[in-house]
């Protein structure tokens, strides 16, 4: 994808509430502008879930144009007046798009998972990236060493909601631990001669 467009992406100024609320209210009105406009405010959130949910290369490609149909769904059936954010109301349905388009298989997670580089207790700096974003917040990876930042604080920098934070430190966990499981699989048995 080029790194252009995701700039471009990330310039985009993010809607308060209320500008949020009038123009999903114009958008459910017919406002073709409106809708733009809330897409475009957006688009942020679709790459940021391609990201996270370790989507890399052409992979990460597809995902990111599953996921702007996602979006678009979102958008279309978003009522402003049920109380919620529409970046938390599309997150699912960003997230279905992708993987319905572009399932995130073994073949498809990065490689540097399976057998990340430790030393001194800590992902090095070339395997970083590997590491989804939530995880490298959460734990502070990369930078001074400390406590886990708060699921909260995850959440307002990366502009998700608590429970999304824990579903996505849940879920990468997940993956990490699938993909040593497997890496432990391949060692040798304690006492085996070597091949």
């Amino acid at each position: 994808m080029a790194t252009s467009w995701v700039r471009q992406v990330w310039d985009e100024p993010e809607l308060d509430r209320e500008q949020e609320r009038d123009l999903a209210r114009r958008s459910r009105a017919g406002d073709p502008e409106a809708r733009a406009a809330l897409i475009r405010s957006s688009l942020r959130h679709v790459v940021q879930r391609a990201r996270m949910l370790g989507y890399r290369g052409e992979a990460f490609d597809d995902a990111v144009q599953s996921g702007c149909l996602g979006l678009i769904r979102a958008v279309d059936r978003f009522d402003p007046d049920r109380g919620s954010r529409l970046r938390t109301y599309a997150w699912w349905w960003i997230g279905e798009a992708m993987r319905a388009a572009v399932p995130v298989r073994e073949a498809e997670l990065p490689e540097d998972l399976a057998a990340p580089a430790i030393r001194d207790g800590e992902p090095t700096d070339e395997r970083l990236d590997a590491v989804p974003q939530v995880l490298r917040l959460r734990y502070r990876l990369g930078e001074e060493p400390g406590s886990p930042r708060p699921r909260r604080e995850v959440a307002r920098l990366l502009g998700l909601t608590e429970t999304q934070v824990r579903d996505e430190e849940s879920r990468a966990m997940r993956q990490m631990r699938l993909r040593l499981a497997r890496v432990v699989h391949r060692a040798p048995a304690e006492g085996a001669d070597p091949p």
